[in-house]
């Protein structure tokens, strides 16, 4: 007889995809109070205005994450004693959910954690908008032109668009997309870990 296959639990396997989706959401989320807003911001005197942008929506979203994963956390510590952990801030409760994955798969509770986590992807969505996936695809084609060149992928619920430009505004329209193929495999085959390493 071979070596034990490890069956994949559906239920882990969703529990595992949301909680780095919600990793990603907090982060952006991040990204989007450090981005300014148009509003004017006080100043200190002969200082420039620097800050965070105090969007309640996008306060309140990250603190429903944070509040959904300690309550998580709070109950693998209390069921599993074993598993006790002090867990500080957002990334570390992530780590110590995820090193718990198998055990809130086959816990009874499991597929309400599942159904919290896709309500508050759901939510998020709504509040950070669609998502923007950028790569890199060497410098622009245009004749003349050596701006960075990027592929960039947006996607907001079902709809998704896509748009190749530099960064000077030169898009490639679609029908010459194919001619770029050649670059995104060169670009995503000298990422770490991108031939098995």
């Amino acid at each position: 007889m071979g070596p034990k296959q490890k069956t994949r639990c559906p239920l882990g396997e969703s529990l595992r995809a949301k909680l780095r989706d919600i990793e990603e959401i907090y982060r952006e989320s991040e990204d989007e109070l450090a981005t300014p807003s148009g509003w004017s911001l006080e100043r200190v005197s002969g200082t420039r205005s620097v800050g965070i942008r105090l969007d309640d929506k996008v306060i309140s979203l990250r603190s429903e994450i944070s509040d959904l994963l300690s309550s998580w956390a709070g109950l693998v510590m209390a069921e599993r004693r074993s598993a006790a952990a002090h867990c500080e801030g957002v990334s570390e409760l992530l780590r110590f959910l995820h090193s718990q994955i198998q055990w809130l798969a086959a816990h009874p509770a499991g597929s309400d954690l599942d159904a919290e986590l896709s309500t508050l992807l759901e939510s998020s969505r709504s509040i950070l908008g669609p998502r923007v996936h950028r790569v890199s695809l060497g410098v622009c084609c245009h004749p003349g032109c050596g701006a960075p060149l990027h592929a960039r992928l947006s996607s907001a619920g079902d709809a998704v668009s896509s748009q190749v430009a530099c960064e000077i505004g030169h898009t490639v329209p679609p029908e010459q997309w194919l001619l770029l193929s050649g670059r995104l495999r060169l670009t995503l085959s000298g990422r770490p870990g991108a031939r098995g390493e």
